[in-house]
């Protein structure tokens, strides 16, 4: 049904017709329907006089492709239409529209509007910038540029600037002297447009097409369908077609009979729309309550498995759109096609980052930046290209080693103790170390690369530096990989971005703007990030859609994921700028929250109707939290019913989850193999196993198998003092020395021993860190010098008391052979002090505080665990003195078995030499051995060794706060881990 066009007696513009689709039947079918009859009998029906308005440009795709459908049921065929989303109508033709200038690009108005800040005072513009940016730098100006921008895309929907904003407030409006800032601050930006770039404003020229609206060569006539929210410039546009004689005729989607609920554009009217109810067909079945979007793609892949063709009769509505990317991956790891029509974003790829990288590493590469860089494919590949004995996996272990002993963050550095690390490993006497020479040497050789290829990026414009070192980076990627098709396409995709963003620079230099070119990098990856990536539709696909083009989908069986309020409806609370009681004032044109609302209230009314009368069904689900845990609220369109039934529905609502997944019970969509076959050589046997080892297998033989076997290690990129382990490693290093000099481990004489400690470690400190260590190390070497004074009262007492260093680091292998179960036992003694027929091990201990207990209740601990538990093995208990007691470590024990080989007629005596916090507490801690414990120790030592060299890793325990495997797995490896492959397939005995 139609209604004839006709005038606004008040604002003689002439009326388009309007014609009612029903929503009995599915919408795309009937619009292609109408248009086809409307064509009559022709042997080809030719549309193309027709310019068809859609809400987006998927909704023209299934238009188009319905019309061949209809057309060849029909025996017939047919030129379509152009179908497209209402922007057409605002598009400047050529790119010009004002005085024949062409449209500033995108990169072209930022530079502009960060050139016109940065040149600004800000003390003429208080009431915008009341206070001072903490740094008034490129990034202050760049952030504020975006905003800018951003704000005035809003106003150009309607045709505004901010001057038009300034004169449509009323006198009195609060914020009437920000908006003059605003307005003074458009016309600095708008005049530096003109005269130095010879550009015009694009949102401008969106005006201006739409008051002068031209329409493509051939097209005769408009049709908006079921476009329920066109933007204002765009209804401007139509009615100045309509002034021009141009026919257009707007399609609702509504039954007739609710003609007066619509504006003469389909738009809904908030009188009949807030107020009318929405019934959902059995509530209770239809909305389901699910406890994160895991569960809701769980939920959702699940239905979609369940059906035998789900292309025919099931469509999905991601009205999230984070949910869509998770929802196209769980339905294609089941095979189930699915196809995300909105693409995805440039900023999500690969070559993105790597664009970021450069950007970042341009500006002065730091520690962070490299190590991320050196991980990106395409420059691992370019400097095996450059480099001939390239090894990044050795490289890269080599570059964190040195970050870790060094923390130097900024390039030179970095290179600086790569070389000197690298020369010290040289002149090594162990041949382990000699080899890790050539991967320091070969890392800075990487570095050095890295850094003259910065050098040559920022030697001359960017726009001739850049593409040469891109096609480089480019061309050495493998193409063979399992991405490589994929990555072909981002380079296509990204290409003539790059090439327009380099040519908007050159106009922007040439208009006299300064930018650094690191900044400008930085512009361009903005440009970039922001390029949509359309992927081939595969045959039969599920489409995951959007909430308005949910309107066009036909399918009977229709799942809503994601019915969250702020986002249907979409709301926006605080806007900077815009807020609501300024987007209310009407002579703005600018969409509320309330016309929001409306909308989707119409919408949601529609998807439920559409599908009452042929028995379809409208799944609706809506997560209680986010991804991140943050709790949701359910969409306010659920709460649209008669008052007797709202209690039903907020008791359902808000009840607990019923769909599977919970946070508690997480679990992830795939799992990570560890050592798989494909993984690459098999592991080398074990020959030696360090004392150390054996308190890792303890505790867990899974961080065992990681830490001992696989050499897993943590590196904290963030790291910018000494860990536990290094401040133990430097106090150590200096202890080391001294009971490495003959005279001065003999001294009594406190201050000398003071003198020799501060000074070695004033002289190692500069060794490792050089001449400007950061703040937190200088904290961390002063705090050692208090501790090694502590030290010198305590060595020169026990001096006195006859204790002699006579070994400082000695190594089991080499004077105190250790064999136990076919394994040699590896380590090192840091002290063994001799006194008459007494002999003492010593390890020294840099925690913050002694142990209750001291070195012993270090090693074991009394047995409290119950019977039954399942770890540790029977072997790790023993008795002592009439009390169960459990091993934790066996470091201690095993070094006094090893010197009772040697020394078998000695009274053998342990401990720790305590480098506390508390200077109190500094001192040794002595643990007598006896047989006792050293044949329980033995006892259990075998019981690892039979356990490691038969491949018992399965076992995967908590090691608590400081689990570092735990924090590479969301803190629950034993849920993303699958250990099939890890140590000997055919025992798994002690899984957990």
């Amino acid at each position: 049904m139609t209604e004839s066009a006709q005038l606004d007696l008040f604002s003689q513009v002439p009326l388009p017709e309007r014609l009612f689709l029903d929503w009995s039947r599915p919408l795309v079918e009937q619009a292609a329907e109408w248009l086809i009859d409307r064509a009559g009998d022709q042997a080809v029906l030719d549309l193309s006089d027709q310019l068809v308005i859609v809400p987006t440009r998927n909704a023209g795709r299934r238009l188009r492709e319905m019309l061949a459908n209809l057309a060849a049921e029909r025996g017939t065929a047919v030129i379509p239409p152009l179908a497209v989303p209402p922007s057409i109508l605002t598009n400047p033709e050529d790119g010009t529209a004002i005085s024949g200038r062409t449209s500033a690009g995108e990169l072209e108005a930022l530079a502009a509007w960060i050139a016109v800040l940065e040149e600004i005072d800000l003390d003429e513009f208080r009431a915008l910038f009341p206070i001072d940016p903490p740094v008034r730098d490129f990034a202050w100006a760049r952030g504020t540029a975006r905003d800018l921008i951003s704000v005035r895309r809003t106003l150009g929907e309607a045709g505004l600037g901010f001057s038009d904003v300034l004169r449509r407030l009323p006198d009195e409006h609060e914020e009437i002297e920000r908006w003059r800032d605003l307005s003074r601050l458009e016309s600095d930006w708008l005049g530096f447009l003109d005269r130095r770039m010879d550009r015009c404003d694009r949102d401008q020229a969106r005006a201006v097409a739409a008051a002068r609206p031209t329409l493509p060569t051939g097209v005769r006539e408009v049709i908006l369908i079921a476009t329920p929210d066109p933007i204002p410039l765009a209804v401007d546009a139509l009615e100045n077609l309509l002034r021009q004689g141009i026919p257009v005729t707007v399609a609702i989607y509504a039954p007739s009979s609710l003609s007066d609920h619509f504006d003469a554009w389909g738009r809904p009217l908030a009188d009949y729309w807030m107020a009318e109810p929405i019934e959902v067909p059995d509530f209770q079945r239809s909305v389901e309550i699910v406890a994160n979007p895991a569960a809701l793609v769980d939920r959702v892949t699940a239905v979609a498995k369940a059906i035998e063709d789900p292309a025919d009769t099931l469509a999905i509505g991601a009205v999230d759109a984070e949910l869509a990317p998770l929802l196209e991956s769980s339905l294609r790891a089941c095979q189930v096609a699915a196809f995300n029509p909105e693409g995805s974003k440039v900023k999500r790829e690969g070559f993105h980052h790597l664009l970021k990288l450069i950007a970042r590493s341009a500006a002065g590469a730091d520690f962070v930046q490299l190590r991320e860089l050196l991980r990106v494919p395409e420059m691992d590949d370019y400097l095996k290209r450059k480099l001939n004995s390239w090894n990044g996996q050795a490289a890269r272990r080599a570059h964190d080693d040195s970050y870790s002993d060094h923390l130097a963050t900024d390039l030179p550095t970095i290179l600086h103790f790569l070389k000197a690390d690298a020369e010290s490993y040289r002149l090594s006497e162990r041949e382990s170390s000699r080899k890790q020479a050539d991967n320091f040497a070969m890392m800075a050789d990487g570095l050095a690369e890295i850094r003259r290829l910065m050098s040559e990026l920022t030697s001359g414009p960017l726009p001739e530096t850049l593409p040469p070192i891109l096609r480089d980076l480019i061309s050495s990627r493998n193409r063979q990989s399992e991405a490589g098709e994929w990555a072909e396409k981002v380079i296509e995709t990204v290409a003539p971005k790059v090439m327009e963003g380099l040519a908007q620079l050159n106009a922007v230099d040439r208009a006299g703007i300064s930018l650094a070119t690191p900044d400008q990098l930085t512009l361009l990856v903005d440009l970039i990030g922001e390029t949509t990536l359309s992927e081939d539709r595969p045959p039969l696909a599920i489409e995951l859609q959007g909430w308005l083009e949910l309107l066009w989908e036909d399918a009977p069986h229709l799942i809503v994921a994601g019915l969250n309020d702020g986002i249907v409806p979409e709301a926006i609370v605080g806007h900077p700028y815009l807020p609501e009681n300024l987007r209310s004032l009407r002579s703005l044109r600018l969409k509320t929250n309330d016309d929001r609302l409306v909308r989707d209230l119409y919408v949601f009314r529609t998807l439920l109707e559409s599908r009452r009368e042929s028995d379809g069904r409208v799944d609706l689900l809506v997560p209680k939290t986010s991804s991140n845990g943050d709790p949701l609220r359910p969409s306010r369109l659920l709460f649209r019913c008669p008052d007797a039934e709202l209690p039903m529905r907020v008791h359902h609502v808000f009840q607990e989850a019923t769909a599977p997944g919970t946070q508690d019970s997480w679990a992830p969509g795939f799992q990570l193999v560890p050592n798989h076959p494909h993984e690459g050589e098999p592991e080398k046997p074990l020959d030696r196993l360090a004392v150390t080892a054996f308190g890792d297998y303890l505790t867990s033989p899974f961080h065992f198998w990681a830490r001992r076997i696989r050499r897993m290690d943590e590196v904290d990129p963030a790291k910018a003092e000494m860990d536990d382990f290094d401040f133990g490693n430097f106090c150590h290093l200096v202890l080391e020395q001294f009971g490495a000099d003959e005279t001065a481990r003999n001294w009594t004489d406190a201050e000398m021993i003071e003198d020799f400690l501060v000074g070695t470690a004033d002289r190692l400190a500069l060794e490792r860190w050089g001449q400007r260590p950061g703040l937190a190390v200088r904290i961390q070497v002063a705090a050692a010098r208090e501790r090694l004074r502590a030290v010198a009262d305590v060595q020169a007492r026990e001096r006195e008391l006859g204790w002699e260093i006579i070994h400082i680091e000695e190594s089991l292998f080499d004077s105190y052979p250790l064999e136990i179960g076919g394994l040699t036992i590896s380590g090192k003694i840091d002290r063994v002090e001799r006194n008459g027929n007494r002999y003492r091990v010593i390890d020294y201990k840099t925690s913050d505080s002694k142990p209750k207990g001291g070195a012993k209740s270090d090693h074991c601990v009394g047995n409290r665990l119950a019977d039954d538990a399942p770890w540790p093995p029977d072997y790790a208990f023993f008795d002592l003195e009439g009390k169960s007691m459990r091993w934790k470590k066996l470091q201690l024990p095993l070094y006094c078995l090893a010197l009772a080989t040697r020394h078998p007629d000695v009274e053998l005596t342990c401990g720790y030499f305590h480098l506390t916090k508390s200077v109190a507490d500094v001192g040794v801690d002595d643990w007598d051995m006896d047989e006792t414990i050293l044949e329980a120790a033995r006892h259990c030592a075998e019981g690892v060794v039979a356990d490691v060299l038969a491949g018992r890793f399965h076992r995967l325990e908590a090691k608590g706060d400081r689990d570092w495997l735990s924090s590479w797995h969301l803190g629950l490896p034993a849920k993303t881990l699958d250990l099939t492959f890890v140590g000997a397939p055919s025992d798994h005995s002690l899984s957990s």
